[in-house]
């Protein structure tokens, strides 16, 4: 085999190799992890800014959605209003949302959910909980049934919720 020909078939290798290896992947990082769809979530329990526990198994036979969210993140404030608009239409026919911010200041967090007027529980993360979700970005989405299975994981702004929200309800 010449020098040229090995070269080519060098080149077309890498080739496909890069090319199988950014068209294969799945858009969802955790497919095939136990955070995939279908299975239960982890159960953890944090504390909103009031010190109220909340323990996420405690809120069985409602549809949760768990948001990992930071004050300091464009997409994050922006999907908040959706949210609680959604939350506001919703929450009295079993839908219940777990805002979970990865501040480190409580102050912070306060100011924003006065400003942003959400209603529905904010809870501080230490960083445990989101290590248990393999939190890679923000915002990070798990819409949950009524059995605590996770039927969507949404990495970004997640604008669709309300469609998703009334298959499940």
């Amino acid at each position: 085999m010449s020098k040229n020909l090995a070269y080519g078939l060098g080149i077309v290798l890498v080739a496909l190799l890069l090319y199988i290896s950014l068209f294969t992947q799945t858009q969802n990082p955790y497919e095939g992890t136990s955070l995939s769809k279908g299975s239960s979530a982890p159960d953890f329990t944090l504390k909103t800014l009031e010190g109220k526990e909340i323990r996420l198994s405690s809120l069985k036979g409602k549809v949760v959605l768990i948001n990992f969210w930071a004050t300091w993140c464009p997409p994050c404030r922006e999907e908040m209003p959706l949210f609680e608009r959604v939350y506001k239409k919703y929450r009295d026919k079993g839908f219940e949302i777990l805002a979970i911010s990865t501040d480190s200041s409580q102050e912070q967090v306060r100011k924003f959910i006065r400003d942003f007027k959400v209603s529905f529980p904010v809870l501080m993360d230490d960083g445990n909980v989101s290590n248990l979700y393999m939190i890679q970005g923000l915002p990070t989405s798990f819409l949950l049934d009524r059995e605590g299975k996770i039927v969507k994981v949404k990495l970004g702004k997640y604008t669709e919720v309300e469609r998703d929200l009334k298959e499940l309800l």
